[in-house]
Formats: structure tokens, C-alpha cells, sequence
């Protein structure tokens, strides 16, 4: 692409020096020519200093593939090319920057960190709760891909694999997990017809239920009282025969007299959580 083809191609896009909020979508086939369009951009509206850029990316390796392009030098004959240093950028999953999302404006006390249905988490969450379900009938394609597998490398490249694809149906996909979560093995076209689901594929569905159920065994508690410090997504229980025992271990004087000791010279986090029978 010459440097007049690519001045041609952007200048629908940047037509001024002042930008009005809003949403403006550009459509391509050629990745390096969005990506040239995105070098303008950034060019043409620089943030503050120490203000980071977001982008967000379909997959892992279309990041790396975009902080390299970022990184590339510019060609000077034609325009093409990088910025000649990717710094200060956010390239993140789409559902991980809507869950950050939900979390600004919901509040960080009431929506975790990260969420447990995270890509990063559910690699492992799939680790252990595979090995249960795998000789079930409907696990079947998944049991002759793990077969002799003693160092466990392929149910971890099966982990990465499922992870992955449950995180675009995170994004892409929600009405499909909804109705597996609800117990119908279906999925929906374009036009919102209900079909069912293959056979071979029942066991995405069977194990997206179960998924659902290990995370509401792990991360379920009842009510809890933040008593220093701020609230944290994981604890470490020390058990008590109930609320009111824990509440009076905290407010007596013998802990209340180590606790002024302490004060000034660590930074503590306690919490006591109702427990669940069950």
C-alpha cells in the first residue's frame, strides 16, 4: 500500500483533530491495513502520559501478533508500518474488560477481581474437574483424546482448548450458555431458532452445568463483616462455632490488646463470613 492509497484509505476516518464521544465501527479484510488505521489514531488523538491504551482482541495471539505490528518500524517510502514501540498498552480479552466493567460501576465490594469463569482460572478449574466426568457416556470424544496421557500434558493442552472456547462463548455465545445452565441442549441460529445440539457436542453443555455447580461450591459463603482493612475475593478461614463466638473472640480484650500492639506496623484484613450448612 503506498503512502497516498493508505493518506486515501484513513482520511474517511480522520477528518479533524477533535473527537466526540461515541461508537464508530470500520469493517476490513486485511489486518495490517486496520492496523495502520490504528497507528493514525493513536497518532492523531494521543492520551496523557501516564493514561494506558485499551484495545481489545478476540485471542492471545492476535495480542501478541498487534503489539509486534505496534512495535514495527515505520516504512518512510510508504506510510506502512508501526508505531516503532509498543508501551503503555492494555490488550485484553473482551470478556475480561466487561467483567472490569461490571466491577467499576457495581463497585469493587460487590463483584470479585476476576471473575471465576475466567479464561486464566478455568484452565485449572478444568484440570480438576475432568478426571470426574471424563468416563461419563457423554464425555466420550474427550476421553480418546486424553487416552495414555501419565504426565497429564494432554489434559492440560484440553484445558487450554475448552477455556479458550468457553471464553468467546462468554462474549459471543452467552444465550447458548444460558440454556445449557438451564438444562436445554440446544443452540440458536442467526435468527434465534432453537436446534438441537449434536450428539458429539452434548458434553459442552454437561460440562458447562458442571462448571457452574464447582464454582458455586468453591466461592459460595454466607453474609460477611469486613472488620479491617478491605474486602478480598479469597480468604483464609479460621473456623468458629458460629458468628456470634468469632464476633466476641474479636471484640475481647485479650485480642484487642495484641491488636493495639499491632496497629502501626502491619497492615491487617479480617473478615468473618457466615457460614453454609451442607
Amino acid at each position: 500500500m503506498g503512502a497516498v492509497r493508505l493518506s486515501a484509505f484513513l482520511e474517511p476516518f480522520l477528518t479533524s483533530n477533535s473527537i466526540s464521544p461515541g461508537l464508530m465501527l470500520i469493517h476490513g479484510n486485511r489486518s495490517e491495513r486496520l492496523r495502520d488505521l490504528l497507528v493514525e489514531w493513536m497518532k492523531r488523538y494521543p492520551l496523557a502520559p501516564l493514561e494506558n491504551e485499551t484495545i481489545l482482541v478476540q485471542s492471545n495471539g492476535i495480542a501478541q501478533w498487534l503489539k509486534l505490528a505496534l512495535a514495527a518500524d515505520r516504512d518512510p517510502e510508504t506510510g506502512a508500518g508501526g508505531c516503532g514501540i509498543a508501551a503503555a498498552l492494555e490488550v485484553t480479552l473482551p470478556s475480561r474488560f466487561i467483567w472490569q466493567a461490571y466491577r467499576a460501576v457495581l463497585g469493587a465490594s460487590s463483584v470479585a477481581e476476576v471473575s471465576p469463569f475466567d479464561k486464566s482460572r478455568l484452565v485449572w478449574r478444568l484440570m480438576r474437574v475432568l478426571p470426574a466426568l471424563i468416563g461419563l457416556p457423554a464425555f466420550e470424544p474427550l476421553r480418546r483424546f486424553i487416552s495414555r496421557d501419565d504426565d497429564r500434558r494432554k489434559r492440560f493442552q484440553l484445558a487450554e482448548r475448552i477455556a479458550d472456547l468457553f471464553d468467546q462463548y462468554q462474549m459471543y455465545r452467552a444465550d447458548w450458555l444460558a440454556s445449557w445452565a438451564q438444562g436445554d441442549d440446544i443452540v440458536l441460529d442467526a435468527r434465534g431458532e432453537r436446534q438441537p445440539l449434536p450428539d458429539e457436542q452434548r458434553w459442552q453443555a454437561a460440562l458447562w452445568r458442571e462448571l457452574i455447580a464447582d464454582v458455586a461450591r468453591t466461592t459460595r459463603g454466607g453474609a460477611a463483616q469486613v472488620l479491617e482493612g478491605e474486602s478480598f475475593a479469597r480468604h483464609v478461614v479460621i473456623q468458629f462455632p458460629d458468628m456470634q463466638t468469632a464476633l466476641d473472640c474479636y471484640h475481647s480484650p485479650e485480642y484487642q490488646a495484641a491488636k493495639a500492639k499491632r496497629d502501626g506496623h502491619c497492615v491487617a484484613q479480617i473478615t468473618i463470613v457466615e457460614g453454609l450448612e451442607g
